[in-house]
């Protein structure tokens, strides 16, 4: 029993570290880091949807310039390689 003691303070103590930290996490956002959603509410409310398709700060005059489609390229399967000409048997 005395082995568990320190062990439960030291949990107890841990969780409530992590409960006073986590109350304390509060991320703050600018232009541009949101998408106009497709249903209302399209942003949050300190946002407005513009024209370009982003959230911006209702006093903002910041024009977002990123391009409308940001994923990348497919990747190549390279699992097949093409041993024609290596000069194999």
């Amino acid at each position: 029993m005395r082995r568990t003691f320190p062990s439960l303070i030291a949990l107890f103590g841990l969780i409530t570290a992590g409960l006073f930290c986590a109350s304390c996490y509060a991320p703050t956002y600018g232009d541009c880091a949101f998408r106009c959603g497709t249903s209302a509410p399209v942003c949050p409310d300190e946002y407005e949807c513009r024209t370009d398709g982003y959230c911006h700060l209702h006093d903002s005059a910041i024009v977002c310039s990123f391009a409308s489609d940001m994923s990348t390229a497919p990747a190549q399967d390279l699992s097949a390689a093409d041993t024609a000409g290596t000069g194999g048997s």
